[in-house]
């Protein structure tokens, strides 16, 4: 477990290279951007169709009592100048000032959309190279569970207790991750965002904790 967690983080990194340029290269534009304006390219477009729809998730917790919980995801779809159409989900407030048929200024890196402007708002994106980066740290992220469960723990103690700790450290690695990758691109989050995201993080170090000390 120890050489293949060891395995996966080199990987991982090793992968990871090309992704991290580019995102570096990313964030120097914006601070251009946020510093004298007029370093990404613009590009005029308008709110093509909008809609909202729900997904439920469900949690197990180290008791093995389940909760569900009902989330509502706003989704935009804008029109380029070209004709062409790209989904994306966005935030209720952003949602909410992005009628139909709005006209918008699309922010483009690399001819990439990476943000949506509207009177009164605005949606920013991570640029692919950022989403694959977030890929190979998620990755790397595994291989550290591997690497420190071969070195610490080792025991086996039943494929549901397993599959439910794997789950609780993804997670953690879903919000560092996440944390880690916008920080690299636009910055760390605003304050309340941030002690969100530690508060997410010691829930599940605490639940993992619980399943491991109660095994």
């Amino acid at each position: 477990m120890v050489v293949l967690g060891l395995g996966v983080i080199v990987a991982a990194l090793y992968s990871a290279a090309g992704p991290y340029r580019q995102i570096r290269e990313f964030r120097a534009v914006m601070t251009c951007e946020h510093n004298s304006g007029g370093c990404l390219d613009s590009e005029r477009g308008s709110i093509a169709d909008r809609r909202t729809y729900t997904t439920v998730e469900t949690q197990t917790d180290s008791n093995g009592s389940m909760t569900t919980t009902v989330i509502t995801h706003y989704e935009v779809t804008w029109q380029r100048a070209d004709g062409s159409r790209q989904p994306r989900q966005v935030s209720r407030s952003f949602y909410d000032k992005a009628a139909k048929r709005t006209p918008v200024t699309l922010r483009l890196w690399h001819q990439e959309v990476v943000g949506v402007q509207v009177a009164g708002g605005a949606e920013w994106f991570l640029p692919k190279s950022g989403e694959a980066l977030g890929y190979r740290f998620g990755l790397a992220f595994l291989g550290l569970g591997m690497l420190l469960w071969g070195l610490l723990f080792g025991w086996w103690d039943g494929i549901l207790l397993l599959f439910f700790r794997t789950c609780i450290w993804m997670f953690m690695g879903f919000v560092l991750v996440g944390t880690t990758t916008h920080a690299l691109a636009y910055g760390l989050n605003t304050w309340p965002y941030l002690i969100l995201e530690i508060a997410l993080v010691a829930i599940g170090g605490g639940m993992l904790l619980v399943s491991i000390d109660g095994s």
